[in-house]
């Protein structure tokens, strides 16, 4: 199972992961478990990354669900930590519930710093009603598409990742 590292490309000799801990999660519930000073073996898989830094477009659309989130965070390490990189960024992220949102900690940040280059809205699947939530609620669809991400040009792009029925 390929896992993103969070972390920037300028940490050098090690490298941070942001896993999901499932239940039935074999992998997960043995990196659970793990204690300080456990090792792990990781391989790098070159075909599982498609587009590297610099993007090279003023926009840049992420479609997120899920676990999807960390392959943009990394992306967004880059984008927002490269003086002089003014690429806008718009995400929808797509979770079950307000629990289930990866990484919200470290986008709320983001958008607080970046305010004027980072904008993300949260959609929910399975919030309960009459719970605080006031965002968006149901699947990313079209509707939130044309209200939260930037328009084509030649000037974007888009970037997906998440669980398959985002890709249909």
């Amino acid at each position: 199972r390929p896992y993103t590292p969070v972390s920037t490309n300028a940490m050098v000799g090690k490298f941070e992961l942001m896993v999901k801990i499932y239940p039935q999660g074999k992998l997960s519930q043995h990196m659970d478990a793990m204690g300080v000073g456990d090792t792990l073996n990781f391989k790098h898989i070159p075909f599982n990354v498609k587009t590297q830094y610099p993007f090279g477009k003023q926009k840049l659309g992420m479609f997120v669900g899920g676990t999807g989130i960390t392959p943009m965070l990394q992306a967004l390490h880059a984008v927002l930590g490269t003086p002089g990189d003014t690429t806008v960024v718009s995400m929808l992220y797509g979770s079950r519930t307000e629990a289930d949102v990866l990484g919200k900690e470290t986008l709320d940040g983001w958008c607080a710093s970046h305010g004027h280059r980072l904008k993300v809205a949260h959609v929910l699947s399975h919030e309960p009603e009459g719970s605080a939530w006031r965002g968006e609620r149901g699947f990313i669809n079209k509707d939130l598409i044309a209200k939260y991400m930037p328009a084509p040009s030649d000037d974007c792009i888009l970037f997906v990742c998440g669980p398959p029925p985002m890709y249909n």
